[in-house]
Parts: C-alpha cells; structure tokens; sequence
C-alpha cells in the first residue's frame, strides 16, 4: 500500500480532490495465482453446538494457489530473496507464473538463480513445508479442530471431544510472520472508524463506530442529495489523520472525508455487514479499503428475501452442495443459510456431492473458462475429463434447472438423506451413522442445497 498522505482541509484542495476520483476506492487484493484464506478454525471443521451460527474470521491470510499461508522473514532485505541454504529447507520462495507482472502493492524480485519471486510491500514472500491443509499457520493445520481424519500429509489429527481444550499448538518460528490481509495494519485510521470484512460489499471496507457500512461520494458531498445518504459526522476538534480529512457543510456539520471523497451511511441497511447501497446510485460507491476479485461470468444479484446471491453472467442463482448440523444452533434456518465453511466446502468438493445421474438431470457444475486459475476467494476445480468449475471459498458452484429467471431460488434447500453406497435408498434401509464431512453430525447425515452467498 502507499504511505499514507494528509488531506488539505481547505475546501478548494478537498473539491479538486473529490473531483478528481473517477474509479471505485480500493485496488483487488491478489493477482492472478493468489488467493485468501481464514485461518484455524475459520475453515470450520469443527462447529460445536453454540458456534455453529458464528464462524469468526479474525484473521485471512494471503496463500499460493493451493491456499497454502503466505510468509515473510522480519529480517528480509526489502526488494530481495535471501533464504537460501538451509533456511530454503523449510520455506519454499513463492515463484511468479511466467508472464505474470507487478500488481499494486505486489512487486516481482529476481533471484540468484535467476528466478522471479513474488514480494508484497518489498517483502520476499515464501510458503512453509510444514504446511499441509489450507488455513495453516507454522504448521498447525486447522483439520486439528475436527474430528479424527488423517491430513493432507496423511497425519492423524483432531479427534477431540466436543468441548475439550484445542491441541497445543506448534510454537512459532522466530523472525517470520504469516501476511494477513485481514486485519490491516498499515492503515491510519482515526477513532470513529474501523475495516471490516463486508461480505455483501465483497470486500474490506469502512465501517463506523457502529459498524454500518460507510460509503464514499464522487463529486461536491455538500451538494449530495437524498434522505438515505447520511453525512458521516467528525467530532469538531477532530483533525486530519493519514488519508482521512474532513470538510464544514453548509449545516454546520463537519463531515468526514476519506482521499478527498465524503462519507457517507445508508439509512436502508439495517445491520452490520449490509452494503444495500451499492448500485443504489451512481455516485456512490463503497469506501473500499481492498476489493476481492470477482470472475467475470460470476454475477452479484439482490433478492427480496435471501439479500445478495451469487448468480451466472445471466443472472441465475447460483448453489453449493452443503452438509447438515444437526444440531442446536447449526444455523442451517439463518437467513443465508449455514456460514461458509471452507474445510467443509472442500471436503465435499465434487467426489462427495452425492449427485446420481437423477441429479445431475436437474444439478450442473459452473464453468470456469479454461484459462481460469485460483485467485482471491475463487479456485478451480478440475474434473476427470478435463471440465474446470468455478469454487468460491472451498464450494464448487452449481446451477439449478428449476431456476428460469433472475432471483429464482428453487433449488434453496433441497435435501437428500445419505445411505451407504446410494443417494435414494429402498425401505428399510440404514443411513450412514457419520458423514465425514467436515464436522460430525449428530443426527441423520444429509446433504443439501444451499444458496451461494457473497
């Protein structure tokens, strides 16, 4: 990120300022090759009975392509690759795709042996051998949360009781740092701000004290009209700090600027995490600190009964194949269904779906065109005869033929019971005790079909 800059408050410089802003605040997040990842428990394999609706995600992680946790080395000359010998026997340079080239804040690097790194704010950046599952940190892989279940390196881990403290945790390694993209850290901010995760925004934005989403304005804010956009007040001792200034209305109320830009809130959204403003007019866009990638046959479509959806280039409501919790708490009648779990999304993946050839009548994967690689919170998965659909946050996206037009939800909720062997079982037959899919089930194992969510 750029250092940040002080923000003239006389009213010419803030005009010319907030006139000269014609593209949306906040640069993507990843280049091609680079995706992001919650870590520990965030990937959620195991939910127990009174977390199950709430599914922190207090830290996100930049990883390779395969989600493993990107690192830097405190001690790192900026601009270079020095972790070489037996240092580059534990951590493994973080190499640039041919062709690729520097995005943002994210700079290329040659290396002695004449390759090109990756390095984010100058920082050389590598992966851990000792990571094997997505959501690793110094080689504690999140699979310790669930239930017993070899990982990806084929180590028998979890399989603790409900309730019972974690496993201890490998200790750190001295002088590196997992790099987060969530939370910053490089920002000043000042007191009546904060940047959250705003799902429904599909990026790292404002919020004020209250945690609404805050909105910034592109032209005059002191000529910005309608009574849903309300000015974003700053206490009248306050004083500019880093990118944030602040200009007097002709009320008298001393509004906050963000880059030259006023803020706003939006009287229609009615809980933290609501971005109903965006598209609600032209001029005003999210105060975007960091933007995710989105692909560009992946559409963002507003429903009057589910809030945003996931949709098709034409605008058809997109689903992911999610397992039951069973349990007290399990969050599966919540508005938007069951939180996003991406250990789980994976595990599922495409072998674990339990789609017949009955299914798969009404159900189809999503494309991903095939030049399509991993980035942000999007990867591909590749079928056997080739196909590649697109995944978001571990859950292969798919598509339902009950669904006609834009906001049709038919396919919401669809569910099957799990029997050994067959997804349609004769009477009698038994379902399976455990469907191993990310967290123990307490009741019948179900799959079912859920509405994919920003």
């Amino acid at each position: 990120m750029s250092a940040p800059r002080t923000i003239a408050v006389c009213v010419g410089a803030l005009l010319a300022a907030a006139q000269a802003w014609a593209a949306p605040l906040g640069d993507l997040a990843t280049p091609p090759g680079i995706t992001l990842e919650p870590l520990g428990i965030s990937q959620g394999f195991e939910l127990g009975k009174q977390t199950a609706t709430f599914l922190p995600r207090e830290q996100i992680v930049y990883a390779d392509a395969r989600g493993k946790t990107l690192y830097a080395f405190d001690a790192g000359q900026p601009g270079k690759s020095d972790c070489g010998g037996d240092c580059g026997q534990d951590w493994e340079p973080l190499l640039v795709p041919k062709g690729a080239k520097a995005f943002g804040s994210w700079t290329v690097i040659r290396r002695a042996d004449g390759g090109a790194q990756w390095a984010l704010a100058g920082k050389a950046l590598y992966t851990f051998t000792k990571d094997v599952d997505p959501g690793s940190v110094f080689g504690n892989s999140p699979a310790r949360f669930g239930p017993l279940r070899r990982d990806a390196a084929g180590a028998l881990v979890g399989g603790r009781a409900f309730g019972a403290p974690p496993p201890e945790s490998l200790p750190a390694v001295p002088g590196w740092k997992p790099v987060l993209a969530y939370p910053r850290g490089d920002l000043l901010l000042p007191a009546d701000f904060a940047v959250k995760e705003v799902p429904d925004a599909m990026a790292l934005t404002l919020v004020n004290h209250d945690g609404a989403t805050v909105y910034a304005f592109e032209g005059d804010p002191r000529k910005a009209s309608g009574k849903s956009w309300l000015p974003v007040e700053a206490p009248q001792l306050s004083d500019s700090i880093g990118d944030f200034g602040f200009l007097v209305r002709a009320d008298g109320i001393k509004q906050w600027t963000f880059k030259g830009r006023g803020l706003f809130t939006y009287a229609l959204d009615l809980a933290p995490g609501d971005a109903n403003g965006i598209g609600a007019a032209k001029d005003w866009d999210v105060a975007a600190i960091a933007r995710y990638y989105r692909p560009t046959n992946i559409t963002v479509q507003v429903t009057p009964a589910r809030g945003k959806v996931l949709a098709t280039s034409k605008g058809i409501t997109l689903y992911r194949r999610e397992a039951h919790i069973d349990q007290t708490g399990a969050g599966h009648n919540l508005r938007r269904g069951q939180p996003l779990r991406p250990a789980v999304g994976r595990e599922i993946g495409i072998a674990n779906v339990r789609c017949d050839d009955a299914c798969r009548k009404e159900w189809h994967p999503y494309a991903a065109p095939a030049e399509s690689v991993a980035q942000g919170q999007w990867t591909v998965v590749a079928h056997p005869d080739g196909f590649k659909q697109w995944a978001y946050q571990g859950y292969p996206l798919w598509t339902y033929d009950g669904d006609r037009q834009p906001g049709d939800m038919n396919g919401n909720d669809e569910s099957i019971y799990v029997f050994a062997g067959m997804a349609h079982a004769p009477p009698g037959a038994a379902p399976e005790k455990l469907l191993d899919i990310g967290t123990p089930q307490e009741g019948g194992a179900g799959l079912y079909w859920l509405i994919a969510t920003p």
